[in-house]
């Protein structure tokens, strides 16, 4: 299963940007990303910005549902 994950924007370039985790991707659905911006991501795709607790609250979600599969 794939999962769209949040992360912040470092830099933006014409329609790519640089995520904090060093990955990059095309921007072209959110046209208004910017520096410091939480964008909801998928492959090489983001697909919507989110507040910082937005994003907080999936990424909490996420680390939560990981720890329930290991034994």
């Amino acid at each position: 299963m794939c999962l769209a994950t949040p992360v912040k924007i470092k830099k933006v370039s014409g329609t790519r940007a640089i995520l904090e985790n060093g990955r990059e991707v095309d921007i072209s659905l959110v046209a208004t990303a910017q520096a410091g911006d939480w964008m909801l991501c998928h492959a090489d795709l983001a697909i919507n910005t989110l507040s910082s607790k937005e994003a907080r609250e999936i990424l909490g979600l996420n680390a939560a549902c990981h720890h329930q599969g290991t034994k």
